[in-house]
């Protein structure tokens, strides 16, 4: 009988694979409507030309268009942590930070976040899944919030902070989305965070 060991590096094969394939489906799907449009592509196009099965796609992704959206790796555990620990700046500093290493990683770490870009410009009509994966963000990031805060799951403390934090990130993206300069997408989230921090500051004397 294989060991723990032996059991574990069996799961983390099947689950290598699972991520290539999910990328292969997802590069072939961005290959095709960054050069037809994505409304002149079919889930059996993509489908085909990534060797996969119809069935298949489907188990990796709801749609075309979500297809052509790069993975976004949930927070690294230190990350996490150091969010949840590091009281010398404030809860909306320690989000722009964490949402700041978050963006960073996934440019790093996956191929097709570059050519993402090119993709979101050419079609603005895949917003509605960008807001969709934001929408999940917020409540991962509310949970979050409100374990820093010592509060209670899905407080109206922690609910208001990610869902403002969420906004910002909204106002990012399509900011990054029509811009023409190389500034990444990480370092607009930041400017957008720095903005709202610099207007909420309390003027030294004001009551």
């Amino acid at each position: 009988m294989p060991g723990p060991s032996t059991h574990g590096e069996g799961a983390d094969r099947v689950g290598r694979r699972r991520r290539e394939l999910r990328e292969t489906i997802s590069s072939v799907a961005l290959d095709l409507a960054l050069e037809r449009g994505l409304d002149a592509v079919t889930v059996d196009q993509i489908a085909k030309a990534a060797n996969v099965s119809r069935r298949t796609f489907f188990n990796y992704f709801p749609s075309k268009a979500a297809a052509c959206i790069p993975d976004t790796f949930p927070p690294g555990r230190d990350a996490v942590h150091l969010f949840l620990t590091d009281r010398s700046v404030s809860t909306l500093t320690a989000l722009t930070r964490l949402l700041w290493l978050q963006v960073s990683m996934a440019r790093q770490e996956t191929p097709l976040f570059n050519r993402f870009h090119d993709m979101w410009r050419q079609e603005p009509g895949i917003r509605t899944e960008v807001y969709a994966i934001l929408s999940r963000t917020e409540e991962e990031l509310a949970a979050l919030v409100a374990r820093r805060e010592g509060g209670e799951p899905g407080s109206v403390e922690a609910a208001t902070v990610a869902a403002a934090s969420i906004a910002i990130v909204r106002v990012a993206v399509e900011q990054w989305r029509t811009d023409e300069s190389p500034t990444l997408l990480e370092d607009r989230i930041r400017e957008s965070f720095d903005a709202v921090i610099r207007a909420t500051e309390i003027v030294p004397g004001e009551p």
